[in-house]
């Protein structure tokens, strides 16, 4: 880690500050060293250029671990990506935001797996970006992050994170609150993180324009699920295979393609190369927990005082982009690119 980034980390015992023991390499990082709470002195450790500020015994929770740890599996095995295609792809799951609002700005990125979101945002001119994760994707995140001045990857529990109140602009959490137990939790421990006038932009899946993946995917997913990682990546292979083909050929008949299920998506998947593609199939294959959230219990995610929904987005017909803002009282609604007032009493979730 660069010692510059101290400031935006907190304890996760008690949450004060904290101290860095240990000197910077060659290239600005403090690769193994301490970081100590001037408040309540518990010590966590810096590893590898990464701040383990994982939470206590008493917080710690097996499904999110396990789910850690399969996500962890997937971004070490596939942690090359093509910086282009990652942000043609980001810049999808940003909206209704743009790429370009993150200039200038001090970011949290809630779930930031092998990193590639946390370069994206870094060529966008982020000022400064604290990239969170549970797992050892973090190890990954580091390595492709190492250049960046502007990033700092920690490992530490989206339900306890280890940052200081009120200290971000902005945050974004893309495809990762609908893979832990909670994600109105998930939200809510997140949302005080940003500062007042500050925004947190979403992208989640969605159970609207989902029916065949919640009648086909989901009983299969419950199987490949515990299945062991090393299978599962060889299983994942062979499926891709038809799918390339189908989105490389099928689905690009004119007058046909744009009819068959999921065009948006299947145009989507061929671009760039087969192995993400392959990473694609893995993904949906691999975790233990996924939510399709209906667009009322999306919305129902920004229940924290202070907060309210700027904008909403359906993406691609089978997902959600989401664009919250602290102390704001402005409402605006894109899905289905059409514009239309929010309910300012947000509905209850499930």
């Amino acid at each position: 880690m660069r010692p510059a980034f101290v400031d935006l980390l907190c304890c996760n015992s008690c949450g004060g500050e904290l101290g860095l023991e240990g000197m910077a390499d060659d290239d600005g990082h403090v690769i193994n060293g301490t970081l100590r709470c001037r408040q309540c002195n518990t010590s966590f450790p810096i590893d590898s250029g990464v701040p383990r500020l994982l939470p206590g015994d008493q917080n710690r929770c097996v499904v999110r671990e396990n789910t850690a740890a399969r996500f962890g599996f997937e971004w070490h095995e596939f942690s090359k990506f093509d910086q282009a295609v990652e942000t043609m792809s980001m810049a999808t799951w940003f909206s209704p935001k743009r790429l370009s609002d993150l200039a200038g700005l001090t970011v949290l990125d809630a779930g930031c797996g092998m990193g590639r979101h946390a370069v994206v945002a870094a060529a966008q001119g982020v000022e400064r970006l604290v990239g969170l994760d549970l797992g050892h994707a973090v190890d990954a995140a580091f390595a492709n992050t190492r250049h960046l001045e502007s990033v700092c990857i920690v490992q530490g529990d989206i339900y306890h994170p280890p940052v200081r109140d009120a200290v971000f602009d902005a945050a974004y959490s893309l495809g990762v609150l609908h893979h832990v137990p909670d994600p109105k939790r998930g939200f809510a421990a997140l949302a005080g993180k940003v500062k007042p006038g500050g925004w947190f932009q979403v992208w989640l899946y969605a159970r609207e324009g989902n029916g065949l993946i919640l009648w086909v995917l989901n009983p299969v997913r419950r199987l490949t699920s515990r299945m062991p990682l090393r299978l599962l990546k060889l299983l994942s292979g062979l499926i891709a295979v038809p799918f390339v083909l189908a989105a490389k050929t099928i689905y690009r008949i004119p007058g046909l393609g744009s009819h068959l299920p999921y065009s948006q998506y299947m145009r989507w998947f061929a671009v760039g190369s087969f192995a993400k593609s392959h990473a694609i199939i893995f993904d949906q294959l691999l975790t233990p927990v996924a939510y399709y959230m209906r667009r009322d219990e999306v919305l129902a995610l920004v229940s924290v005082p202070g907060w309210s929904v700027e904008a909403i987005e359906h993406n691609r017909g089978m997902s959600w982009g989401m664009t919250a803002r602290r102390a704001s009282a402005t409402y605006s609604d894109n899905a289905s690119n059409k514009s239309d007032a929010l309910p300012r009493q947000q509905p209850a979730t499930r």
